[in-house]
């Protein structure tokens, strides 16, 4: 199998987080890519995006949801998701959240880089509402002592990173604003399968 995938991407740093919690690195191999450069990623994914896996059969798997959720039933002994319907719907509504998290994040970005005349000042509060009010929604769920590195856990931990690594400049100090989701990020965010896997730019 293949994974084609970006450093700066929290959906694809999801589905590398999940190959190491699997142990499935000897299975895969790790291709970086560039999505706005490299040529043949539209035949591979037709949203030209990634992560995208390769199987053996050249069959593409795109969408990180789609790609964990393959890897995960070839490591029958390590689950990332519950086996319980009522335990996996809790752990794909917090995977849920994180996801669409990232799309609030990325209008920031992309509508701060515009010239400041030219902003949707309306678009960047409408998305900083939502970025505050999902936060709101997991200081609830997490607590210290919630480790297990399920598809929910890793996902969260993703957007928690991406967070950081977008407003670096004190545009969000969620960890003040957020203790309980903090002091649980502290704890996740050093396991070796997010040590290996951090965010680098483009």
């Amino acid at each position: 199998m293949k994974l084609y995938y970006s450093h700066y991407s929290p959906f694809s740093r999801k589905v590398r987080i999940v190959i190491e919690e699997l142990a499935l690195h000897a299975n895969i191999d790790m291709n970086q890519i560039h999505p706005e450069t490299h040529r043949n990623l539209i035949q591979l994914n037709p949203l030209a995006d990634v992560p995208v896996l390769v199987l053996d059969d050249q069959r593409s798997l795109f969408d990180s949801l789609v790609i964990c959720k393959y890897l995960n039933s070839l490591n029958p002994a390590n689950q990332l998701y519950p086996n319980a319907l009522a335990d996996q719907i809790i752990q794909l509504q917090l995977e849920a959240l994180a996801d669409g998290m990232v799309a609030s994040v990325d209008r920031i970005v992309y509508e701060n880089e515009k010239i400041e005349i030219h902003r949707d000042q309306k678009l960047i509060e409408k998305s900083w509402k939502i970025i505050h009010a999902s936060l709101a929604f997991l200081e609830e769920k997490y607590h210290e002592n919630n480790q297990i590195p399920s598809l929910g856990n890793i996902a969260t931990a993703c957007i928690l990173d991406y967070l950081g690594f977008n407003f670096r400049n004190g545009e969000l100090d969620w960890k003040a604003q957020y203790p309980n989701l903090a002091a649980w990020f502290e704890i996740f965010k050093i396991r070796p399968s997010m040590k290996h896997t951090k965010y680098h730019a483009i």
